[in-house]
C-alpha cells in the first residue's frame, strides 16, 4: 500500500466515525427535545391538576383568582399537545371561569342551576381531559 492508499484508507476511517458522531448527537439532541417537552406537558398537566382539585373542592363556589393561575397554561397548551387536548384544556378553563364569574355575582335561582350544569360538565371534561394527558405522556416516553 502506498501513501496514498492510507490517506484514502484514514479519510474514509474519519468519515465512518464522524458518521457515528453524528448519529449519537442526533440521538442525545432528540432525548433533550423530549425531556424538555415532557417538562412544558407536566407544567400544563400540574397547573390544570391545581384548578381540578379547586373545581372539585369548592364546585360552585370556585374563585376567579385560582381559575386566573390556568390561563396560561390553557393558552400554552397548544404549543405542547395535540389540537384535540389543547381545545378540550381551553373549553375547562372557559367552564371554570364562568362558573366563577357568575359566582362573584348575585345570582337568582336558575342561574343556580345552570351554574350546577356547568360544574357536572366541567367535572366531565376534567375526567376526560386527565385520561387524555395520561395517554399522551406515555405515548411520548
Amino acid at each position: 500500500m502506498n501513501t496514498s492508499e492510507w490517506f484514502a484508507f484514514a479519510a474514509i476511517l474519519v468519515a465512518a466515525l464522524s458518521a457515528l458522531y453524528a448519529r449519537w448527537a442526533w440521538s442525545e439532541a432528540h432525548k433533550a427535545n423530549k425531556i424538555s417537552l415532557h417538562g412544558h406537558k407536566k407544567e400544563i398537566y400540574d397547573a390544570f391538576f391545581e384548578l381540578k382539585m379547586h373545581m372539585e373542592q369548592e364546585e360552585d363556589l370556585a374563585e376567579r383568582d385560582h381559575i386566573h393561575k390556568f390561563y396560561y397554561g390553557s393558552r400554552n397548551a397548544r404549543f405542547y399537545f395535540c389540537e384535540k387536548i389543547a381545545d378540550k384544556l381551553q373549553n375547562y378553563f372557559d367552564q371554570c371561569f364562568y362558573i366563577a364569574d357568575l359566582n362573584s355575582t348575585k345570582i337568582t335561582q336558575e342561574q343556580r342551576f345552570d351554574l350546577m350544569d356547568k360544574v357536572k360538565v366541567a367535572k366531565a371534561l376534567s375526567v376526560e381531559i386527565e385520561k387524555l394527558i395520561s395517554e399522551d405522556i406515555k405515548l411520548s416516553d
